[in-house]
């Protein structure tokens, strides 16, 4: 065993002597249960200011629970998806514990994915690619937060990779939505509704509010706090909708414009994933109702800078995960194919040439 690394029931950890204020300090820090090149690895890092007694001379360091808290801290003051992190954090403090921070490596987050993998394996589910993908990228920001407020002089677990993420394309049929408009109870289905016919978030929805909506005008207007991205949005309503939101009864002293029971609706899983049943629809998120939204405005020529003003997409990476090509769009590809092939004209070049005539 090298000097300064020993072992004992806990695992590894270095043992050495610092030196503060001319005082001569034994220190004792724990690696955990980890490989022993691994555990060299790390004392070949520090060996350098271990033996001129630098090392944590001046510096606490960091535990893994301690530097989640301070990443909470900021999830809740900054992010939309705060209670998301709080799970995630939930999830890997399970794991990670008391571990110093710093001492944390790419096999670390790999053993992570495996515990992860049984736990599921266990309850009989078997976790998503893009389940332990939100949790490694938790993870990373925790690490990336620590750096920036000086906990941790380097991320320790910078470049692990993500799983392959296959994104959901499951979308509605016209015949399958009216068949599901018409089993949903009064409280759901005006939110259905708007989440079809304007690709809003299930959250934009139950946290609209009336002074948001604009019913001379047509449109609802979606503040930065109130958006997942954090910025102002103007979403469209037509005639169908204005009426549909008109006949909406207004609660007093309640501001939301969807209620239940005289008060503020805050959840409609259970009755939406009711209602898909009853009229065999499977495999259908609520949020897959955005994706509806955006493939119908596609296909019906609205051009991808309307479609993302109205739901509030910032890159076109992310738009075109939401944007999924079907059977029907590659059918209808091949069939304007035909029309041109055979005319040596599309289908907008035929009607101006007919205009014109």
């Amino acid at each position: 065993m090298p000097e300064h690394l020993r072992k004992d029931a806990k695992g590894y950890f270095l043992d050495f002597f610092t030196e503060v204020g001319g005082i001569s300090r034994r220190k004792r820090v724990r690696l955990g249960q980890i490989p022993l090149q691994q555990a060299k690895r790390i004392l070949a890092e520090h060996l350098g200011a271990i033996i001129d007694k630098r090392f944590l001379a001046n510096k606490t360091r960091v535990l893994f629970g301690e530097a989640a808290e301070s990443y909470l801290a900021y999830s809740r003051a900054r992010k939309k998806s705060h209670e998301k992190d709080r799970h995630h954090v939930q999830m890997l403090t399970g794991f990670f514990k008391d571990r110093p921070l710093d001492c944390l490596t790419p096999d670390m987050v790999e053993e992570y994915v495996l515990h992860r993998k049984m736990m599921g394996k266990d309850k009989g589910v078997e976790l998503k690619g893009s389940t332990l993908n939100r949790e490694i990228e938790t993870l990373k920001s925790i690490a990336r937060r620590a750096v920036l407020n000086n906990q941790i002089d380097r991320n320790p677990i910078f470049g692990v990779k993500k799983f392959k993420e296959t994104p959901r394309s499951r979308t509605l049929t016209g015949e399958e939505f009216r068949a599901l408009l018409a089993v949903c109870k009064g409280h759901l289905r005006p939110v259905v509704e708007l989440a079809y016919y304007t690709g809003m978030r299930k959250g934009e929805i139950l946290g609209l509010l009336w002074d948001q909506v604009n019913l001379r005008e047509g449109f609802i207007t979606l503040r930065a706090e109130d958006t997942k991205t954090q910025e102002n949005r103007e979403v469209p309503l037509d005639g169908v909708l204005l009426d549909t939101l008109r006949r909406l009864p207004r609660v007093p002293d309640c501001p939301y414009v969807f209620t239940y029971a005289g008060k503020r609706l805050l959840r409609v899983k259970t009755g939406f994933v009711n209602a898909c049943r009853k009229v065999g629809i499977k495999d259908f998120h609520f949020h897959d109702l955005r994706h509806c939204f955006v493939r119908n405005a596609r296909r019906s020529g609205v051009s991808d800078t309307v479609i993302m003003s109205i739901t509030g997409h910032r890159s076109h990476r992310m738009f075109r995960r939401y944007d999924s090509v079907d059977r029907e769009d590659r059918l209808g590809a091949l069939q304007r194919l035909r029309d041109f092939n055979d005319t040596g004209m599309t289908p907008e070049r035929k009607e101006v040439k007919l205009v014109s005539a």
